[in-house]
C-alpha cells in the first residue's frame, strides 16, 4: 500500500489576514480612533489652559506700557 500524501493547503500570511472578519478588524480600528481621541482631547485642554495664561501674560503687559 502507498503512503497516503497529505494535501496541505499552506495559506500565506498576508491572505489569513485578508480573511480575518472585517468586524473584528474594524473594532480594533474603532478602539484606536476613541483612544486618540481621547489623547488629543488631553492635548487640547492642555493648549488651552496655556493658552489662558499667555493671553494673561499679554494683558499684563499691555497695562504695564499703555501706548
Amino acid at each position: 500500500m502507498p503512503p497516503k500524501k497529505k494535501l496541505r493547503v499552506k495559506v500565506a500570511p498576508v491572505v489569513a489576514t485578508v480573511i480575518r472578519p472585517v468586524a473584528t478588524r474594524l473594532t480594533r480600528i474603532e478602539d484606536l480612533l476613541i483612544e486618540m481621541r481621547g489623547v488629543l482631547d488631553f492635548h487640547l485642554k492642555r493648549i488651552a489652559a496655556l493658552q489662558k495664561q499667555v493671553d494673561i501674560l499679554i494683558e499684563r503687559d499691555r497695562v504695564r506700557r499703555p501706548d
